[in-house]
């Protein structure tokens, strides 16, 4: 991607998109593929037109396939966020600055990198959580 976009944030912004982008796209399409049969054959008895077999049959279906992209798409971009920021170091993020500790055996600096990951990946995922059961009200963990 660097070699397209650059090293600068515009590389590093493609990098993550499509690092986050196929777990998504590749769950919606499964969601969408394993739905029964009889739903469309019911959408049709019931004369539904595209939009309505979308909105009241596909998407309420295919919505925790969709979730399960996004928590597994959360995971690879922030993956790719860290990655990018480590190998193309143009702007020190917190990917350079455990770059910077581990070559200059700052373990403190090391730490606080890991931990400062920690906490934002924890947040991403619990927003995700709670995004997730705020739509699917009718699915219990």
């Amino acid at each position: 991607m660097s070699a397209w976009f650059g090293g600068a944030d515009a590389g590093k912004i493609a990098f993550i998109a499509v690092a986050g982008f196929q777990p998504v796209v590749i769950n919606t399409w499964q969601g969408v593929k394993g739905l029964p049969p009889a739903y469309r054959e019911l959408a049709d008895v019931l004369i539904f037109s595209r939009i309505d077999y979308v909105r009241l049959v596909a998407l309420p279906g295919t919505l925790p396939a969709i979730f399960t992209g996004l928590h597994a798409g959360l995971i690879h971009a922030w993956l790719a966020t860290l990655g990018s920021e480590l190998f193309l170091n143009v702007t020190p993020g917190i990917g350079g600055r455990l770059n910077e500790g581990s070559q200059l055996f700052d373990m403190d600096l090391l730490f606080l990198g890991i931990i400062i990951l920690a906490v934002i990946g924890l947040f991403y995922n619990s927003s995700a959580v709670w995004l997730e059961t705020r739509l699917l009200r009718r699915r219990t963990r």
